[in-house]
């Protein structure tokens, strides 16, 4: 920067505090070399071209990996999801308990020959293309030869030095399906929110968006009354596994928490509700009640009552 008409170096503690408040998202890169395998975790990683494809990642010249990676001019690497913050901890070696960081977590052996992880959100195997010189750091290029997208799962993020889930705003308008009997072109997903089941409800959403329909409903149980913890933890990917079908929600209103969990889902990336005209206590959300948290929330409605559900 300039000062007074000379320039000035940034300090390292300005420039680390600064570039800590961007976010990013988080992977890990493998490569191999004589002696076997070798990751780290890296946030330095962008996309560069379509076509052809190719990505890029900054190592740091101390590295090994960066020795290594050099050397075998392939690599590849895998985006961790929210619930794999442990991985990303390990892979920069902040676990020092752990001396083999590949040990106890489920491979697979990409065309090119390096490892990336079996359960990431997605992985790329990739070509060393170019390597460009940048500072302490080099900048390599890598011809993309392979992807694929194991685990549809929110990522996860690295944020001011802690790791991090991706927060949703709400959404622009909300729709609500009054008194709506299920379509022919919807399915639905029964007791969606009760604890232990989200595996299967994310399976059963993928089927049922395979099937090509137009909106899937997630129906809470009348027995097992849903948290908001837990409409989050189905909510967050379902939004996601259920594309490119819709997904609506049906909360009980005899639960405590009901308004709650319709601020969760809204969060979570839900803008369809089933709701009730009829008096409360009845097994479903009042319409009275979420009209209400809306305008609270500054957040637009539609009826399918009043006029078509616009999208």
């Amino acid at each position: 920067m300039r000062n007074e008409g000379r320039l000035v170096s940034v300090d390292d503690a300005t420039f680390r505090s600064v570039l800590g408040l961007w976010p990013s998202g988080v992977c890990v890169v493998t490569t191999i070399g004589p002696h076997g395998v070798h990751g780290m975790t890296a946030s330095s990683f962008s996309s560069v071209s379509l076509d052809p494809p190719l990505v890029s990642v900054c190592l740091g010249n101390h590295l090994p990996s960066h020795a290594l990676l050099g050397a075998a001019g392939r690599f590849a690497i895998s985006f961790l999801g929210k619930d794999q913050a442990h991985i990303g901890r390990r892979f920069a070696g902040q676990d020092r308990d752990i001396t083999d960081r590949f040990t106890g977590l489920d491979w697979v052996t990409t065309p090119n020959g390096c490892p990336a992880l079996a359960d990431a959100v997605a992985w790329l195997d990739c070509k060393v293309a170019h390597a460009y010189p940048g500072g302490d750091h080099t900048i390599f290029v890598g011809e993309v030869t392979e992807a694929a997208t194991p685990r549809v799962i929110s990522p996860l993020l690295f944020h001011s030095r802690n790791w991090g889930q991706v927060a949703d705003p709400l959404p622009a308008a909300i729709h609500l399906y009054v008194d709506t009997p299920l379509g022919d072109r919807a399915g639905q997903v029964p007791d969606a929110f009760a604890p232990g089941r989200e595996g299967e409800v994310l399976d059963t959403i993928g089927e049922l968006a395979a099937l090509g329909l137009d909106e899937i409903v997630c129906v809470e149980s009348a027995t097992t009354p849903a948290s908001p913890l837990q409409v989050r933890r189905v909510l967050q990917d379902a939004v996601v596994r259920a594309r490119p079908a819709t997904l609506r929600v049906r909360f009980d209103g005899r639960n405590r928490l009901a308004l709650v969990n319709a601020l969760v889902a809204m969060k979570s990336g839900v803008a369809r509700f089933d709701v009730l005209t009829r008096e409360p206590g009845a097994a479903g959300l009042p319409l009275d009640d979420l009209l209400h948290l809306a305008r609270q929330l500054d957040v637009a409605h539609f009826r399918s009552d009043l006029a078509q559900i616009r999208e």
